[in-house]
């Protein structure tokens, strides 16, 4: 079954106007070495799934919405996994964004991008 739902809810708000939406599944190693014949010995930590989304066009009120999500410390985020085909919630951080104005009188935002960083790795 294709998923249809909302792709990303921060502390249970829907993220408006999501243009692209991409997961980065980064690896964490420890103790990772290569021996002379060439091959790899490593550890592996875990799965630490970055969410990667740009925003569209926003307005005024949608943007100090957002801002007042992104700029918390810690949430929880809602999010699709595809690996297991269902939403879960996790906590996560946002990396740094920027805020560009589009039009002062009509109240609008440029799109932007923004990372949500996870706190713990990916538990399956």
């Amino acid at each position: 079954m294709i998923y249809n739902g909302n792709l990303v809810k921060i502390d249970g708000n829907v993220i408006p106007h999501i243009q692209q939406y991409k997961i980065g599944r980064a690896k964490l190693w420890k103790e990772a070495d290569r021996v002379m014949s060439g091959d790899i010995k490593a550890t592996l930590i875990g799965i630490f799934p970055k969410i990667q989304i740009k925003i569209g066009v926003t307005t005024q009120t949608e943007m100090a919405e957002l801002v007042t999500l992104f700029d918390k410390d810690f949430f929880e985020v809602e999010w699709f996994d595809v690996r297991i085909q269902t939403t879960i919630k996790t906590n996560y951080y946002a990396s740094d964004y920027d805020i560009e104005l589009l039009s002062k009188r009509r109240g609008l935002y440029q799109p932007f991008e923004v990372n949500l960083v996870p706190v713990s790795k990916r538990r399956y």
